[in-house]
């Protein structure tokens, strides 16, 4: 018999999706349509801008624009506006020559890392980490390293970010990947922070990747991009989605900003992965960036959501540290498992106290999913629904938190 075809081992080393245990029990709550409140998605319960509204429902079926192909490097008016909207967060833009527009930000980030990375090359990822991550990187047959950061940032600020970064550092190392505002923990790296990371950019001849996706929902002081650093715009990748900034997840439009050269080798990698973005949901991300409210309303209603949700774990034997940005809560158990004996608490006990939420119709994302050492955490999006919803679904994972302590189910 021929030998079978056997699948690529960079595939093989992508990690399966972060909801795969817990799908079998979403998968019979939605065949018997049981309401579930979502509380493990990234997205957000709002409607995006007026605007872009308004742009959907005036798409005219007969422009014949829409049914052809679009122009590879984006639509010129769209990052145009992207590069209006970068310099209102501290940085000078060409948007011409350093707006790479992707199919969301994960191609977008895709993109940018594969004109940057070569097989074998090792990026620094500060953890906790935004979930797909890690596999971008790995696609592009880089290795991702986990470097612990944003949850001891919370525990002692006079900790050197860049010292603990660059205690990772190997002659493969080739670039280092943050988030801030973080997602999954909300922490927000601080200007001494940003300096640390730039300088051990600097030092050791590294690319940087700025996640800021959340930028816009930063809930005290002001969101500051590395790329405003002194000899960081040339080596500073930066990611932003229209997902996060103006809720537009289904429509899947992000962008990096890039030295030119990323940015014309991106838009290579883009053309033989995607060609080009839609030229419909391009119109309608242009028609959301025209509302410079929404980001400030948004942030508003997000600060009160994660201040309710908060209140709402007040008491519970669980540790949290208060999202400074973002639209996230990172949950540990650890003090819950504790305080169970053995049995009780068995050796997964975070799957099995999620099995139990999702049995109660709240479906958070296991830690495990954001970095090595976080499996008795949870992931929490304070904004996939309605402030009452997800108060809602706080009681009930904290009702499954109390059946497993008494051994129920």
């Amino acid at each position: 018999m021929p030998p079978s075809p056997v699948l690529s081992t960079t595939a093989a080393r992508i990690r399966p999706p972060v909801f795969a245990q817990l799908q079998a029990r979403i998968d019979e709550l939605a065949a018997r349509e049981a309401p579930v409140i979502p509380l493990h998605i990234g997205d957000t319960w709002l409607e995006p801008p007026e605007a872009a509204r308004r742009a959907l429902a005036a798409i005219d079926p007969g422009d014949a624009s829409l049914y052809r192909y679009g122009p590879t490097a984006g639509v010129a008016a769209l990052r145009e506006a992207v590069a209006g909207v970068v310099r209102r967060h501290g940085r000078e833009v060409d948007a011409t020559a350093e707006v790479l527009i992707g199919n969301g930000g994960t191609h977008a980030l895709y993109c940018a890392a594969r004109a940057v990375l070569d097989p074998g090359d090792e990026v620094l990822m500060a953890t906790p980490f935004w979930p797909l991550a890690p596999g971008i990187f790995t696609s592009c047959g880089a290795i991702p390293v986990e470097v612990p950061l944003t949850q001891r940032l919370y525990r002692d600020p006079s900790l050197d970010a860049g010292a603990l970064m660059a205690s990772a550092i190997t002659p493969r190392t080739k670039a280092l990947y943050f988030i801030s505002p973080n997602n999954p923990d909300g922490k927000v790296l601080s200007l001494r922070d940003l300096e640390s990371l730039a300088a051990v950019a600097r030092e050791h001849g590294l690319w940087v990747f700025a996640d800021e996706v959340y930028a816009d929902t930063v809930f005290e002081g002001e969101h500051r991009t590395i790329a405003s650093l002194p000899e960081m715009r040339e080596r500073t990748i930066v990611l932003h989605s229209m997902s996060k900034s103006h809720a537009l997840a289904g429509c899947r439009v992000g962008f990096a900003v890039a030295p030119e050269p990323v940015v014309a080798a991106g838009r290579r990698v883009s053309t033989h992965s995607g060609f080009n973005v839609s030229v419909a949901m391009q119109r309608i991300a242009l028609a959301a960036l025209t509302d410079d409210g929404f980001p400030r309303s948004a942030r508003a209603l997000y600060r009160e959501a994660r201040d309710r949700a908060a209140r709402a774990l007040a008491g519970a034997p669980v540790k949290i540290h208060l999202a400074e940005g973002a639209t996230y809560l990172f949950l540990d158990f650890e003090p819950a498992f504790t305080a169970m004996d053995r049995q009780r608490a068995g050796e997964a006990p975070l799957l099995a106290l999620l099995s139990r939420a999702v049995d109660r119709g709240v479906v958070l994302a296991p830690g495990d999913a954001f970095g090595a050492g976080y499996e008795r955490c949870a992931r929490l999006c304070t904004t996939a629904a309605p402030a009452d919803q997800v108060v809602s679904g706080i009681e009930r994972l904290l009702d499954a938190l109390e059946a497993m302590r008494q051994g129920k189910p």
